[in-house]
Protein backbone atom coordinates (compact mmCIF):
# COMPACT_ATOMS: atom_id res chain seq x y z
CA UNK A 1 0.00 0.00 0.00
CA UNK A 2 1.09 3.55 -0.73
CA UNK A 3 0.10 6.82 0.91
CA UNK A 4 0.12 9.93 -1.29
CA UNK A 5 1.42 13.01 0.55
CA UNK A 6 1.17 16.08 -1.63
CA UNK A 7 3.39 15.35 -4.62
CA UNK A 8 5.12 12.43 -2.88
CA UNK A 9 4.29 8.76 -2.64
CA UNK A 10 5.40 6.88 0.44
CA UNK A 11 4.75 3.21 1.26
CA UNK A 12 2.63 2.83 4.38
CA UNK A 13 5.36 0.90 6.29
CA UNK A 14 7.90 3.63 5.49
CA UNK A 15 5.46 6.33 6.54
CA UNK A 16 4.82 4.53 9.82
CA UNK A 17 8.55 4.12 10.50
CA UNK A 18 9.21 7.79 9.69
CA UNK A 19 6.63 9.22 12.08
CA UNK A 20 7.19 6.57 14.76
CA UNK A 21 10.94 7.19 14.64
CA UNK A 22 10.51 10.94 15.01
CA UNK A 23 8.16 10.51 17.95
CA UNK A 24 10.38 7.99 19.74
CA UNK A 25 13.40 10.23 19.28
CA UNK A 26 11.49 13.14 20.79
CA UNK A 27 10.42 11.08 23.81
CA UNK A 28 13.94 9.72 24.23
CA UNK A 29 15.51 13.17 24.20
CA UNK A 30 12.88 15.03 26.20
CA UNK A 31 11.23 12.52 28.49
CA UNK A 32 13.63 12.95 31.38
CA UNK A 33 13.42 16.75 31.13
CA UNK A 34 9.67 17.13 30.61
CA UNK A 35 8.92 16.29 34.24
CA UNK A 36 11.01 19.31 35.30
CA UNK A 37 9.25 21.74 32.97
CA UNK A 38 6.56 24.02 34.31
CA UNK A 39 3.32 23.38 32.39
CA UNK A 40 1.95 25.97 30.01
CA UNK A 41 -1.31 26.48 28.19
CA UNK A 42 -2.22 28.13 24.92
CA UNK A 43 -4.56 31.11 24.75
CA UNK A 44 -5.87 32.33 21.40
CA UNK A 45 -6.99 35.90 20.80
CA UNK A 46 -8.48 37.66 17.80
CA UNK A 47 -6.06 40.54 17.25
CA UNK A 48 -6.46 42.83 14.26
CA UNK A 49 -7.85 40.10 12.05
CA UNK A 50 -5.38 37.37 13.04
CA UNK A 51 -5.66 34.39 15.37
CA UNK A 52 -2.96 35.23 17.88
CA UNK A 53 -1.31 32.65 20.13
CA UNK A 54 -0.21 33.55 23.66
CA UNK A 55 1.61 31.03 25.83
CA UNK A 56 0.77 31.15 29.54
CA UNK A 57 2.68 29.77 32.51
CA UNK A 58 1.85 30.01 36.19
CA UNK A 59 -1.04 30.95 38.39
CA UNK A 60 -3.70 33.29 37.11
CA UNK A 61 -3.84 36.16 39.57
CA UNK A 62 -0.11 36.13 40.26
CA UNK A 63 1.95 39.20 39.24
CA UNK A 64 2.33 39.18 35.45
CA UNK A 65 5.49 39.13 33.36
CA UNK A 66 5.06 39.74 29.63
CA UNK A 67 7.78 38.05 27.55
CA UNK A 68 8.47 39.07 23.94
CA UNK A 69 10.57 36.83 21.69
CA UNK A 70 12.98 37.87 18.98
CA UNK A 71 13.33 37.43 15.23
CA UNK A 72 13.17 33.80 14.05
CA UNK A 73 12.20 32.63 17.54
CA UNK A 74 8.94 31.74 19.30
CA UNK A 75 7.38 31.97 22.74
CA UNK A 76 8.24 28.33 23.51
CA UNK A 77 11.93 29.21 23.90
CA UNK A 78 11.16 31.01 27.19
CA UNK A 79 10.37 27.63 28.78
CA UNK A 80 13.79 27.32 30.42
CA UNK A 81 13.67 30.88 31.75
CA UNK A 82 10.25 30.19 33.27
CA UNK A 83 11.52 26.94 34.79
CA UNK A 84 14.28 28.92 36.54
CA UNK A 85 11.96 31.52 38.12
CA UNK A 86 11.76 31.23 41.91
CA UNK A 87 8.74 33.43 42.56
CA UNK A 88 5.01 33.17 41.96
CA UNK A 89 4.49 34.69 38.50
CA UNK A 90 1.95 34.56 35.71
CA UNK A 91 4.10 34.63 32.56
CA UNK A 92 2.46 35.53 29.25
CA UNK A 93 4.36 35.29 25.96
CA UNK A 94 2.78 35.94 22.56
CA UNK A 95 4.04 34.50 19.29
CA UNK A 96 4.45 37.47 16.96
CA UNK A 97 2.35 37.40 13.78
CA UNK A 98 3.81 34.83 11.39
CA UNK A 99 5.69 33.01 14.16
CA UNK A 100 5.00 29.94 16.28
CA UNK A 101 1.28 29.20 16.49
CA UNK A 102 0.09 32.68 15.53
CA UNK A 103 -1.62 32.98 12.16
CA UNK A 104 0.32 34.12 9.09
CA UNK A 105 -0.91 37.39 7.64
CA UNK A 106 -0.67 36.33 3.98
CA UNK A 107 1.46 39.16 2.60
CA UNK A 108 5.12 39.48 1.59
CA UNK A 109 6.29 41.87 4.36
CA UNK A 110 5.67 42.00 8.10
CA UNK A 111 5.72 45.66 9.14
CA UNK A 112 7.30 46.75 12.40
CA UNK A 113 4.40 49.04 13.32
CA UNK A 114 2.03 46.06 13.20
CA UNK A 115 4.04 44.38 15.96
CA UNK A 116 3.77 47.52 18.09
CA UNK A 117 -0.02 47.58 17.61
CA UNK A 118 -0.30 43.83 18.29
CA UNK A 119 1.61 44.29 21.55
CA UNK A 120 -0.78 47.02 22.63
CA UNK A 121 -3.74 44.70 22.03
CA UNK A 122 -2.12 41.86 24.01
CA UNK A 123 -1.36 44.11 26.99
CA UNK A 124 -4.83 45.67 26.90
CA UNK A 125 -6.45 42.23 26.91
CA UNK A 126 -4.53 40.85 29.88
CA UNK A 127 -3.73 43.97 31.95
CA UNK A 128 -5.75 46.98 30.81
CA UNK A 129 -5.71 49.14 33.93
CA UNK A 130 -2.20 49.05 35.42
CA UNK A 131 1.37 49.41 34.09
CA UNK A 132 3.00 46.18 32.95
CA UNK A 133 6.35 44.46 33.39
CA UNK A 134 7.95 43.77 29.98
CA UNK A 135 10.87 41.40 29.39
CA UNK A 136 11.86 41.43 25.73
CA UNK A 137 14.63 39.90 23.64
CA UNK A 138 16.21 41.22 20.41
CA UNK A 139 13.42 42.10 17.95
CA UNK A 140 10.98 41.90 20.85
CA UNK A 141 13.20 44.37 22.70
CA UNK A 142 13.09 46.72 19.72
CA UNK A 143 9.29 46.58 19.64
CA UNK A 144 9.06 47.04 23.41
CA UNK A 145 11.50 49.99 23.35
CA UNK A 146 9.39 51.88 20.82
CA UNK A 147 6.16 50.99 22.61
CA UNK A 148 7.59 52.04 26.00
CA UNK A 149 8.38 55.49 24.60
CA UNK A 150 5.10 55.86 22.73
CA UNK A 151 3.03 54.67 25.71
CA UNK A 152 5.22 55.42 28.76
CA UNK A 153 2.26 55.35 31.15
CA UNK A 154 1.71 51.64 30.33
CA UNK A 155 5.12 50.41 31.51
CA UNK A 156 6.09 49.64 35.11
CA UNK A 157 9.51 48.07 34.43
CA UNK A 158 11.24 47.02 31.23
CA UNK A 159 14.03 44.49 30.69
CA UNK A 160 15.71 44.80 27.28
CA UNK A 161 17.82 41.78 26.33
CA UNK A 162 20.27 42.65 23.57
CA UNK A 163 17.78 44.69 21.52
CA UNK A 164 19.82 47.54 20.02
CA UNK A 165 17.23 48.85 17.58
CA UNK A 166 17.13 49.18 13.78
CA UNK A 167 20.15 49.24 11.51
CA UNK A 168 21.74 52.56 10.73
CA UNK A 169 21.31 53.78 7.16
CA UNK A 170 23.62 52.12 4.67
CA UNK A 171 24.64 49.20 6.91
CA UNK A 172 24.33 45.77 5.35
CA UNK A 173 22.63 43.06 7.48
CA UNK A 174 25.17 41.11 9.53
CA UNK A 175 24.10 37.79 7.98
CA UNK A 176 25.11 39.09 4.53
CA UNK A 177 28.36 40.56 5.87
CA UNK A 178 29.31 37.12 7.19
CA UNK A 179 28.48 35.42 3.89
CA UNK A 180 30.17 38.08 1.81
CA UNK A 181 27.07 38.29 -0.39
CA UNK A 182 25.79 41.35 -2.20
CA UNK A 183 22.60 42.62 -0.57
CA UNK A 184 20.63 42.53 -3.81
CA UNK A 185 20.71 43.01 -7.55
CA UNK A 186 19.24 46.50 -7.20
CA UNK A 187 21.13 49.29 -9.01
CA UNK A 188 24.49 49.91 -7.34
CA UNK A 189 24.93 53.45 -8.61
CA UNK A 190 25.64 56.07 -5.94
CA UNK A 191 22.07 57.11 -5.20
CA UNK A 192 20.53 58.37 -1.97
CA UNK A 193 20.23 55.75 0.76
CA UNK A 194 16.39 55.68 1.12
CA UNK A 195 15.74 55.08 -2.62
CA UNK A 196 18.38 52.35 -2.62
CA UNK A 197 16.79 50.76 0.43
CA UNK A 198 13.39 50.61 -1.27
CA UNK A 199 14.92 49.31 -4.50
CA UNK A 200 16.59 46.48 -2.58
CA UNK A 201 13.33 45.64 -0.84
CA UNK A 202 11.46 45.44 -4.14
CA UNK A 203 14.22 43.21 -5.47
CA UNK A 204 13.89 40.83 -2.53
CA UNK A 205 10.11 40.63 -2.98
CA UNK A 206 10.63 39.50 -6.57
CA UNK A 207 13.15 36.87 -5.52
CA UNK A 208 11.02 35.56 -2.66
CA UNK A 209 12.21 33.97 0.56
CA UNK A 210 12.44 30.45 1.87
CA UNK A 211 13.86 28.21 4.58
CA UNK A 212 15.84 25.02 4.24
CA UNK A 213 13.87 21.90 5.10
CA UNK A 214 15.29 18.78 6.74
CA UNK A 215 14.85 15.04 6.49
CA UNK A 216 14.59 14.58 10.28
CA UNK A 217 14.46 16.61 13.46
CA UNK A 218 17.95 15.34 14.20
CA UNK A 219 19.22 17.05 11.06
CA UNK A 220 17.58 20.29 12.17
CA UNK A 221 19.14 19.89 15.61
CA UNK A 222 22.59 19.69 14.04
CA UNK A 223 21.95 22.94 12.20
CA UNK A 224 20.64 24.68 15.32
CA UNK A 225 23.57 23.42 17.38
CA UNK A 226 25.95 24.86 14.79
CA UNK A 227 24.17 28.22 14.91
CA UNK A 228 23.87 28.23 18.72
CA UNK A 229 26.91 26.35 20.07
CA UNK A 230 26.43 27.58 23.65
CA UNK A 231 22.93 26.07 23.96
CA UNK A 232 22.78 22.56 25.46
CA UNK A 233 21.75 19.64 23.21
CA UNK A 234 18.64 19.00 25.35
CA UNK A 235 17.42 22.54 24.82
CA UNK A 236 18.24 22.36 21.13
CA UNK A 237 16.09 19.23 20.87
CA UNK A 238 13.19 21.01 22.56
CA UNK A 239 13.56 24.05 20.29
CA UNK A 240 13.66 21.97 17.13
CA UNK A 241 10.27 20.49 17.94
CA UNK A 242 8.75 23.87 18.72
CA UNK A 243 10.33 25.79 15.84
CA UNK A 244 9.45 23.18 13.21
CA UNK A 245 6.88 20.57 12.18
CA UNK A 246 6.59 17.61 9.81
CA UNK A 247 4.82 18.58 6.59
CA UNK A 248 2.63 16.39 4.38
CA UNK A 249 5.68 15.21 2.47
CA UNK A 250 7.37 13.93 5.63
CA UNK A 251 9.93 16.74 5.67
CA UNK A 252 10.75 18.84 8.73
CA UNK A 253 9.98 22.50 7.99
CA UNK A 254 10.07 25.70 10.04
CA UNK A 255 6.73 26.96 11.33
CA UNK A 256 7.70 30.60 10.74
CA UNK A 257 6.26 32.36 7.69
CA UNK A 258 9.03 32.68 5.11
CA UNK A 259 8.05 36.34 4.64
CA UNK A 260 9.74 36.96 8.01
CA UNK A 261 13.08 35.68 6.72
CA UNK A 262 14.45 39.04 5.54
CA UNK A 263 13.09 41.07 8.47
CA UNK A 264 12.34 43.84 5.97
CA UNK A 265 9.43 45.17 7.99
CA UNK A 266 11.91 46.11 10.72
CA UNK A 267 14.53 47.73 8.54
CA UNK A 268 12.22 49.64 6.21
CA UNK A 269 9.40 50.86 8.40
CA UNK A 270 11.34 52.06 11.47
CA UNK A 271 14.38 54.34 11.19
CA UNK A 272 17.02 54.82 13.85
CA UNK A 273 16.18 58.47 14.50
CA UNK A 274 12.53 57.54 15.02
CA UNK A 275 13.48 54.77 17.45
CA UNK A 276 15.77 57.13 19.38
CA UNK A 277 12.96 59.68 19.74
CA UNK A 278 10.86 56.93 21.36
CA UNK A 279 13.69 55.71 23.60
CA UNK A 280 14.12 59.22 24.97
CA UNK A 281 10.51 59.28 26.18
CA UNK A 282 10.75 56.11 28.28
CA UNK A 283 10.06 56.92 31.94
CA UNK A 284 10.00 53.41 33.47
CA UNK A 285 13.16 51.90 34.97
CA UNK A 286 15.02 49.87 32.32
CA UNK A 287 17.34 46.92 32.90
CA UNK A 288 19.58 46.70 29.83
CA UNK A 289 21.24 43.28 29.47
CA UNK A 290 24.15 43.22 27.02
CA UNK A 291 25.45 39.84 25.83
CA UNK A 292 29.13 40.42 25.16
CA UNK A 293 29.15 37.76 22.42
CA UNK A 294 25.73 38.77 21.11
CA UNK A 295 24.42 41.66 19.03
CA UNK A 296 27.33 43.93 19.93
CA UNK A 297 29.61 41.41 18.20
CA UNK A 298 27.40 40.38 15.25
CA UNK A 299 26.64 44.05 14.54
CA UNK A 300 30.15 45.29 15.26
CA UNK A 301 30.19 47.69 12.30
CA UNK A 302 27.44 49.71 14.00
CA UNK A 303 28.04 49.03 17.68
CA UNK A 304 31.84 49.04 18.08
CA UNK A 305 33.85 52.17 18.87
CA UNK A 306 31.17 53.73 21.01
CA UNK A 307 28.28 52.84 18.71
CA UNK A 308 26.48 50.77 21.34
CA UNK A 309 26.90 53.43 24.01
CA UNK A 310 25.64 56.12 21.65
CA UNK A 311 22.37 54.19 21.51
CA UNK A 312 22.20 53.22 25.16
CA UNK A 313 22.57 56.81 26.31
CA UNK A 314 19.07 57.56 25.06
CA UNK A 315 17.62 55.12 27.62
CA UNK A 316 17.89 57.65 30.42
CA UNK A 317 16.45 55.42 33.14
CA UNK A 318 18.61 52.41 32.29
CA UNK A 319 20.79 50.18 34.41
CA UNK A 320 23.33 48.22 32.36
CA UNK A 321 24.47 44.67 33.08
CA UNK A 322 27.04 43.07 30.80
CA UNK A 323 26.99 39.29 30.47
CA UNK A 324 30.47 37.90 29.68
CA UNK A 325 30.89 34.77 27.59
CA UNK A 326 27.23 34.94 26.58
CA UNK A 327 25.79 34.89 23.08
CA UNK A 328 22.70 36.60 21.78
CA UNK A 329 20.24 33.88 22.91
CA UNK A 330 20.60 34.67 26.59
CA UNK A 331 17.32 33.01 27.58
CA UNK A 332 18.56 29.73 26.12
CA UNK A 333 22.21 29.88 27.13
CA UNK A 334 21.84 31.20 30.68
CA UNK A 335 18.17 31.06 31.70
CA UNK A 336 19.02 30.72 35.39
CA UNK A 337 21.10 33.91 35.41
CA UNK A 338 18.47 35.74 33.38
CA UNK A 339 15.72 34.65 35.77
CA UNK A 340 17.74 35.84 38.75
CA UNK A 341 18.42 39.26 37.22
CA UNK A 342 14.82 39.72 36.10
CA UNK A 343 13.30 38.75 39.45
CA UNK A 344 15.65 41.01 41.38
CA UNK A 345 14.83 43.94 39.11
CA UNK A 346 11.04 43.42 39.04
CA UNK A 347 10.90 42.80 42.79
CA UNK A 348 12.63 46.14 43.39
CA UNK A 349 9.66 47.78 41.75
CA UNK A 350 7.21 45.69 43.77
CA UNK A 351 8.89 46.74 47.02
CA UNK A 352 8.83 50.38 45.94
CA UNK A 353 5.13 50.18 45.12
CA UNK A 354 4.36 48.19 48.24
CA UNK A 355 2.74 45.38 46.26
CA UNK A 356 3.08 43.38 43.06
CA UNK A 357 1.78 44.69 39.76
CA UNK A 358 -1.02 42.41 38.59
Amino acid sequence: MTCILGRYRMPIPDLYRTYTGLWRAFLRNMGKYASKMKPNQSIYLDIRGLRYHVRSWGREGAPKLFMLHGWMDASASFQFFVDALKGDWHVLAPDWRGYGQTQWQGSDTYWFADAVADLDHVLTHFQPDTPVNLIAHSFGGNVASVYSGAMPQRIARFVNIDGFGPRAEGVKPARLERKGEPESTAPSAPIEIPPKRYAEWLDRIKKGSGFKDFATFEDLEKRLQRDHPRVTPERISYLARNWARVNDAGRVVMVTDTANAQNDGMHISIRLDEAIACWQRITAPVLWLIAEQGASRSRAKELDNGGAQSRLQHFRTRREVRLPDTGHMVHLEKPELLAQLVEEFINEGNQTNGSGTR
